[in-house]
């Protein structure tokens, strides 16, 4: 959501309402919904410019991906704020009639029409169909506003109860990526280093840095900087493929920018599967390095406890952190 968007105004009835809720419940409420509003405005953006732009399939892609991302979070927020909402129903609802939708459902559709009265809004300067549109939107809200605070009294006083708030919605989160990326020719040689926690992957790139002049870069890093180029809600959420061309994309920027620059070196290898994607999409001038050292070193060089280095191990290696590459041979 754009930074002058409008803010979520609740009507004054569920507004009382929620004011009779413990505090803590309150401001749980109040992060949830403000969180959801914003996850609408980013969708509606994402819409817009899948829609309005002469796009890439590898785009059209990301934005699908990302529309799938933030549906999913949409959900889950609701539902979190019907956790709350849900705390309003009188204990005697269970013999009253059931509505149709959740307290958080109806929030979410008052959302998406403040929206839309505040894109229609900017619209209306120049477009005729949008600004006969605004009154009638107006008038949208206002009976929304009146149904949902009645539906809030009616629940309160025990007249209505609500349905199970899981939405059990399933979103696709692996698709294949149709764009093509190879190295760029400033690329000239990256270094990745793996292995378990405190094994010396950072000694080891600073030691490349200092003796030899390296690019040290950090995957998440790379991964953050990529999904901020792209609009995606979340990288990780991406195929292993997928990861591999977005890793390779921000290479060739950084290889690009530093054309002086002969050793990359990238840290940490969070899984086997997209370095060895990664391998295959460069090749020779990928050397992939598995460091270890002893538990016991691990646990000294951590300053932490021997459990706490334990559990990290056992997220890594169900990642194949520790694994040898799918690919050709480092």
């Amino acid at each position: 959501m754009t930074q002058s968007s409008p803010p979520l105004v609740l009507p004054p009835g569920l507004t009382r309402a929620i004011a009779t809720l413990h505090d803590k419940d309150q401001h749980r409420l109040d992060n949830t919904v403000t969180r959801l509003h914003t996850v609408n405005g980013r969708l509606w953006d994402t819409e817009d410019r899948v829609r309005g732009a002469l796009l890439s399939a590898a785009q059209v892609a990301d934005c699908k991906r990302e529309i799938d991302q933030l549906n999913a979070e949409r959900n889950g927020l609701a539902e979190r704020a019907d956790e709350v909402l849900g705390s309003l129903a009188d204990a005697g609802r269970a013999a009253a009639p059931l509505h149709t939708e959740t307290l958080a459902s109806v929030v979410d559709r008052l959302s998406v029409l403040t929206l839309r009265i505040w894109h229609s809004e900017r619209a209306a300067a120049r477009d005729e169909l949008a600004r006969r549109r605004v009154p009638a939107l107006h008038g949208q809200r206002e009976e929304l506003c009146a149904a949902l605070d009645a539906l809030v009294s009616d629940v309160v006083a025990g007249r209505r109860r609500l349905p199970v708030p899981a939405r059990f919605k399933l979103y696709g989160r692996d698709d294949a990526a149709p764009a093509e990326i190879t190295p760029s020719r400033h690329l000239r040689r990256v270094i990745a280093f793996g292995g378990l926690s405190e094994c010396g992957k950072s000694t080891s790139a600073e030691f490349l840095r200092r003796t030899c002049g390296a690019q040290r870069l950090k995957i998440g890093f790379l991964l953050r900087q990529a999904a901020h180029r792209e609009g995606l809600a979340d990288p990780y959420a991406l195929s292993v493929r997928r990861q591999a061309e977005l890793l390779l994309g921000e290479l060739n920027r950084f290889a690009d920018a530093h054309v002086d620059t002969r050793l990359f070196t990238i840290e940490s290898v969070h899984d086997d599967a997209s370095i060895a994607e990664l391998k295959q999409l460069i090749g020779d001038r990928l050397q992939i390095v598995y460091l270890d050292a002893s538990f016991a070193v691990r646990v000294e060089r951590s300053g932490t406890s021997a459990q706490a280095v334990a559990t990290k191990d056992e997220i890594k290696m169900s990642r194949g952190a520790t694994k040898s590459p799918r690919s050709p041979t480092t």
